[in-house]
């Protein structure tokens, strides 16, 4: 560990001197009065060079970079000197002059005036002002964009023509458009019958008849790439019926329709065991995506199967139906279960997502309270916010979720309760190869005592998927026969520092908290904590996990150290 420290040291030291050295310009400056075009200036001729650079080298080069820079702003007439000053250190000594004005910019668009019109509208380029080519450049994108939105779509750029007059001190431009032929949208039509064209042209926001949008097309082409379906679209311009029509053909290639995925952990604290998903794409010609899912676990058994109906009724929404079998054996309980329910998501924006849905489960469950057999009837609400830059390997950015869950049970157990859980998590990148990530978990059960609650309902706390260097479970209120009873409550908290190479190498150190407890909220003072290390070798698309954790207040009976195995992050 102290190798590996003294490395990461070294090479944040060399990162800092090579962004020192970088950021030294190649000669200094003299006589500018102008602070931000001094700024500029230093900018322009800031460039890591060779060592074996003279400094008379270094003096030229620098001028032919500052000449280039003035230019660009308007400075055509700019008298630059380079020379060596005391010690031999390279310096430029520069006059800029008077900056030149835009004089005549003209836009030629050939035979089509109309298509000349709606360049000008978008140049906010006028008589008068500084020359500047970024400014230039950009205008000159604009008006090719603006061709392209008001139905040009076949619009390039030809060339342009600069005039710089000395004697007058400003700059006329000629902008030169090639527009092609001004199009409306005719109609849509798909290549092939492996999907059912009322829901591909469903997804489209193209208006038949409009202008024909260059972006339009791109937001379209973006919706259908984006099909669990689809691993390619290519949307082809051709002749309409009528004249002035340009219809849209779509071609699409289908991602495979079968794809098969396993997954293989192990814990000291959880055991091991292994999931398998077979996921049938496409299954009735709208990007349906059924999957069903197998879990061989030293804890649970079970299978679970997912019908999902993406975009259903209307652009963004899906609907999900599910159902399952589940064995489960643990220290707290054994229980079999079933479960059937639905969902329906939506996105309310980019970022923001919200869900609902409803479940309805009979379980048999054998806790330190007998055996009992149960029906829950749940109906949720979610609220999700993700700003993460990576779902699967964030380094900035927070997730936050929400949950609203009335329950009903019935049986011999009978309580009617809300469960409300909230979670967040958030990624801090420190540095190239650092990365701080925070976790928080909060839950509680509300309107009926413990007892009125089945045993697999409550919340527990402890495990590799809550708070590492515990058994799972272990956490929270406990019985005469010292086994988990579960609680009312939970609360969880962990960080973690995340070092990666910029190869496939990486590791953690990290500390974590929670307890479960027997009232709506959790006591601070029985969170325990654990701290731990691990290893990470990541994959193309998700790293290994290895993490040894400890608590840090070790009890009698309990283990000093766990070891879990697994794929992705933790959190």
């Amino acid at each position: 560990m102290k190798r590996l420290h003294l490395l990461v040291l070294a090479g944040l030291l060399a990162s800092l001197s090579a962004t020192a050295s970088a950021a030294q310009p190649l000669a200094a400056i003299c006589c500018v009065e102008d602070a931000t075009l001094d700024d500029g200036l230093r900018r322009a001729i800031s460039v890591e060079v060779d060592a074996s650079t003279t400094p008379w080298q270094k003096a030229r080069m620098a001028a032919d970079r500052a000449r280039r820079y003035l230019r660009s702003q308007g400075y055509f007439a700019a008298e630059i000197i380079p020379a060596l000053g005391e010690g031999q250190f390279a310096q430029l000594r520069v006059e800029p002059g008077d900056r030149f004005l835009l004089g005549d910019v003209q836009v030629d668009t050939g035979s089509d005036p109309e298509a000349a019109d709606h360049v000008r509208e978008t140049l906010r380029l006028t008589r008068g002002q500084g020359y500047d080519a970024d400014a230039l450049l950009a205008a000159e994108r604009a008006g090719l964009a603006a061709l392209q939105e008001a139905g040009w779509p076949d619009a390039t750029l030809a060339d342009r023509q600069i005039t710089v007059d000395h004697a007058r001190q400003r700059v006329d431009i000629i902008l030169r458009y090639r527009p092609g032929m001004r199009a409306r949208l005719g109609t849509i039509r798909l290549e092939g019958r492996e999907w059912n064209e009322n829901f591909i042209l469903g997804l489209s926001t193209l208006q038949p008849g409009g202008d024909l949008q260059r972006s339009a097309l791109q937001a379209y082409r973006t919706r259908l790439i984006s099909l669990e379906s689809v691993s390619g679209a290519r949307l082809s311009l051709e002749e309409g019926a009528e004249p002035g029509e340009r219809d849209v053909r779509i071609t699409l290639e289908h991602a495979p329709r079968h794809v098969a995925e396993i997954a293989l952990s192990y814990s000291t604290s959880d055991g091991g065991g292994a999931t398998a998903s077979l996921n049938r794409r496409n299954l009735l010609g709208e990007d349906q995506l059924l999957s069903v899912q197998a879990q061989l676990q030293t804890l649970s058994q079970g299978v679970q199967g997912t019908l999902s109906f993406p975009h259903w009724r209307r652009y963004g929404q899906t609907l999900q139906l599910s159902a399952g079998l589940q064995s489960e054996e643990t220290d707290a309980f054994d229980q079999q279960e079933f479960t059937a329910g639905f969902s329906l998501n939506r996105a309310l924006r980019a970022q923001l997502q919200y869900a609902i849905g409803a479940e309805l489960d009979y379980s048999r469950v054998t806790s330190s309270q007998g055996v009992s057999d149960a029906i829950s009837v749940e109906a949720g609400l979610g609220l999700t916010l993700d700003v993460r830059d990576d779902p699967l390997e964030p380094t900035s950015g927070y997730r936050l979720r929400g949950e609203l869950v009335p329950t009903a049970s019935f049986g011999d157990t009978n309580g009617q309760y809300l469960r409300l859980e909230t979670s967040g998590s958030a990624y801090w990148q420190a540095s190239e190869s650092w990365v701080v990530a925070a976790r928080a978990r909060f839950g509680s059960l509300i309107g009926a005592p413990l007892d009125d609650i089945p045993a697999d309902q409550r919340f527990y706390a402890g495990g590799g998927g809550s708070v590492r260097g515990f058994d799972y479970q272990a956490l929270g209120p406990r019985t005469a026969d010292d086994l988990p009873s579960g609680g009312l409550s939970v609360a969880e908290a962990g960080l973690e520092l995340r070092w990666r190479d910029t190869s496939r190498w990486g590791g953690v150190v990290f500390v974590e908290a929670g307890t479960a407890g027997d009232d709506l909220l959790p006591a601070v003072d029985d969170m325990r904590v654990a701290i731990g290390i691990g290893a990470r070798y990541y994959l193309d698309f998700a790293p290994i996990r290895i993490d040894l954790a400890t608590p840090v207040d070790r009890r009698d009976g309990e283990t000093p150290v766990h070891l879990y195995f697994s794929i992705g992050q933790a959190f």
